[in-house]
């Protein structure tokens, strides 16, 4: 079975009766999802997503920016902690790069590279 993360449709691409990711790529699945979605947007919890307007593109100062999307990927599922970390925004163009490594709950590591325009 051939399970792949396709990040230009954001979603899961398979081939095979299984339909949900497991291991790495499901750590990974969770940390897109979890920063791609903006504060606000899901409907059931409206407290949940990602602050780009609130704290990350707006006027406050690179650490903060840099701990709220910290704050996202190690709360995200399978998640037991970030061991390499890099962050770099561009807040005239809105783009975002962060390049983070994560161990997960099997004791691998999950390369991370979360690199788009944030509109």
């Amino acid at each position: 079975m051939i399970r792949h993360w396709d990040r230009e449709a954001g979603d899961i691409r398979t081939r095979g009766s299984r339909q949900f990711l497991t291991g790495r790529d499901s750590t990974a699945h969770g940390i897109y999802h979890r920063l791609r979605m903006f504060f606000g947007e899901h409907f059931l919890d409206i407290a949940d997503g990602t602050p780009w307007l609130q704290t990350i593109l707006g006027k406050s100062d690179p650490q903060t920016a840099e701990a709220a999307i910290k704050q996202r990927i190690i709360t995200a599922p399978g998640v037991v902690a970030i061991t390499s970390f890099r962050f770099d925004s561009d807040r005239n163009t809105r783009r975002i790069t962060v390049d983070c490594t994560v161990l997960d709950v099997n004791n691998e590591a999950v390369r991370i590279l979360f690199d788009e325009d944030v509109i």
